[in-house]
């Protein structure tokens, strides 16, 4: 293909995503440093709001929410997901079945799951889990207690994320040669030791793959938090996220410190993914 037709075809889409990807990010590096009044123009502040934010108590506690959650809940995506995947490769009759079930809560709206999971688990609501505990003499404020709202929002995220990581992960499965687990299984070794040995490294490229993707959308969670605990602050359920929302459109209208914020998180987003994208890098030059 001509250089001449190759822009020519793909000149709309490189603009469509210029418009859309790199002028915000620029426009958000640059409020980033200035004091943004809604509906009024920015003045230089320096870094000021940086300084701002990583001297501020709150921004401290919803980045190491954010990092924590994100990595607990990538690994537990992949174990779930890995551990469901082997499932379905033994699975002969049913599989289909299986399969759409687990992708059901995939395609359900975040904000749906969310609303759901706060009817299962709040007495106000008549929460059938928590009546299903009672029957135990167990009890667990779910929405307003520390940890247990905390783990309630893993929960939902798991829910939802998890049919991805399995189909990946079972798409890896089925293009695996037989060979190298039968030669493994003829010298002796058992069930985890050709998993250890011989199938995960197979996946090495679809397991960063899906700890890149998991990663990601961990940092950026948002919806379920509002749904589930609205009252993020003080639960201790508040990510980056919805710290930018409440101090740059619900509380005080702050777009710089906002701005910062995002920088903040994009920076802190390739930090934990550098070691996945080394990875990949170096698998794609063949090292």
């Amino acid at each position: 293909m001509r250089p001449r037709t190759f822009f020519a075809l793909s000149g709309p889409a490189i603009a469509l995503m210029a418009a859309l990807l790199i002028a915000p990010l620029i426009a958000t590096l640059t409020w980033s440093f200035q004091n943004v009044p809604v509906g009024q123009s920015g003045t230089f502040v320096g870094l000021d709001n940086y300084r701002q934010l990583l001297t501020s108590p709150r921004f401290g506690r919803a980045a190491a929410f954010t990092v924590a959650f994100a990595l607990v809940i990538t690994f537990l995506k992949l174990v779930f997901g890995y551990l469901l995947a082997v499932l379905l490769t033994k699975v002969r009759r049913g599989r289909a079945i299986f399969l759409g079930l687990l992708l059901s809560t995939y395609v359900v709206p975040t904000v749906v799951g969310a609303l759901d999971f706060s009817w299962l688990f709040n007495d106000v609501f008549g929460g059938p889990f928590n009546r299903l505990l009672e029957v135990f003499g167990i009890h667990i404020d779910w929405l307003v207690s520390e940890w247990p709202a905390r783990t309630l929002v893993a929960m939902h995220m798991l829910w939802h994320e998890i049919p991805f990581a399995v189909l990946i992960l079972f798409a890896g499965l089925q293009a695996l040669s037989k060979e190298p687990l039968e030669a493994a299984e003829l010298d002796g070794a058992n069930w985890w030791q050709r998993q250890r040995y011989v199938v995960i490294p197979s996946l090495g490229r679809l397991i960063s793959f899906v700890c890149v993707i998991g990663i990601m959308d961990a940092l950026k969670i948002f919806d379920s938090i509002r749904i589930i605990t609205p009252a993020a602050s003080q639960l201790g359920t508040e990510s980056l996220m919805t710290y930018v929302y409440q101090i740059a459109l619900n509380d005080s209208y702050r777009l710089g410190i906002g701005s910062a914020v995002n920088v903040l998180t994009i920076i802190l987003t390739l930090v934990l993914l550098a070691p996945f994208l080394r990875s990949t890098w170096r698998d794609a030059r063949g090292k």
